[in-house]
């Protein structure tokens, strides 16, 4: 995969992963303790030190029973779960309005997958249509710190971020689910960085045939700057089971932002985002797959002001 600036390279886009994961059900009160350690590996790069080579995807522990799950630890956000995976479900491109808004947010909330230091608890699952209802309501711990004069500053509050998610489920399959996020940040002398960020999340999937489903989702970012500006983005997907291990999915979606307006910032709305992809079983645990994304932006202030990328893809699992 790659852009209009080579012809083609070479990428661990789809994340190699090494991993571990399980549960047991404890002799006390019905609970379950449940853990989950994944690492990502770059089987391109060579570091002795592993210091580039490895790093953190997941790493929580988990405790449970009828009434839910508590985590803590690394693991996806709410704001992926109950809204990106609406129309989103690619590997490595067609994320490009699902960013737009998500970069705004601070730490590891950014772009909007996987939260650093973070406590949960969990009642059912938004993956899919097969409960009736899921909630979850996460809380990021002590993230946050910027460099301001020279000096590394730390966050001053104990819990940096909050998320409350809701997903209800109709004959499993109609969903329709929300996000709400908001981060707190307090930085002494910190100015600008301070500006408290909320979002919200408004989607819904339904599932036409079994074969077939179409699913919105809209995003909107408050920067609660001293202006007000706003961001937001709106993305419609179809996703189809062709048979015989070929799947595919395709996706478009436009982006706007208050700030379009002004000169210093002409070329922030996103006029079209389209993407999609092709994906062929080859097992039960090898699949190959082609991954086409597409962005215009209005303006020439970002990059030339369009970009395409493609990338064939082999994944197995083991």
């Amino acid at each position: 995969g790659d852009d209009d600036a080579r012809e083609f390279g070479l990428q661990n886009g789809m994340s190699s992963r090494l991993g571990v994961r399980g549960e047991e059900a404890l002799d006390f009160g019905g609970l379950t303790a449940s853990y989950n350690f994944e690492l990502a590996i770059d089987v391109l790069g060579e570091d002795a030190s592993f210091g580039e080579s490895v790093g953190t995807r997941l790493g929580w522990v988990g405790l449970g029973g009828d009434w839910g799950t508590v985590k803590v630890g690394t693991q996806w956000m709410p704001l992926f779960e109950f809204g990106g995976w609406n129309t989103m479900r690619t590997d490595t491109h067609g994320y490009g309005s699902y960013f737009y808004v998500t970069e705004l947010l601070s730490n590891s909330l950014a772009f909007g997958f996987r939260q650093a230091s973070a406590v949960s608890y969990s009642y059912g699952s938004a993956w899919g249509h097969s409960d009736s209802f899921a909630f979850n309501v996460t809380a990021g711990v002590g993230e946050g710190e910027v460099e301001i004069n020279d000096d590394d500053v730390q966050n001053e509050n104990g819990i940096s971020s909050i998320q409350v998610a809701g997903q209800y489920t109709f004959a499993q399959r109609l969903s329709v689910n929300a996000v709400y996020l908001k981060e707190f940040n307090t930085y002494e002398g910190g100015g600008v960085v301070n500006d408290n960020v909320e979002l919200m999340n408004f989607g819904v999937r339904y599932s036409l045939t079994d074969n077939l489903e179409l699913a919105a989702n809209y995003i909107v970012v408050d920067t609660n700057n001293a202006d007000g500006d706003k961001r937001d983005a709106y993305t419609i997907a179809a996703f189809m089971d062709f048979g015989n291990g070929l799947t595919g999915h395709l996706g478009a979606g436009q982006g706007s932002d208050d700030r379009d307006e002004d000169l210093t910032e002409d070329g922030r709305d996103i006029d079209l985002n389209a993407y999609g992809f092709v994906k062929q079983a080859l097992s039960d645990r090898t699949s190959v797959r082609f991954e086409l994304e597409h962005i215009r932006y209005d303006g020439e202030a970002m990059s030339d002001g369009n970009a395409t990328v493609a990338m064939i893809g082999l994944q197995h699992a083991f």
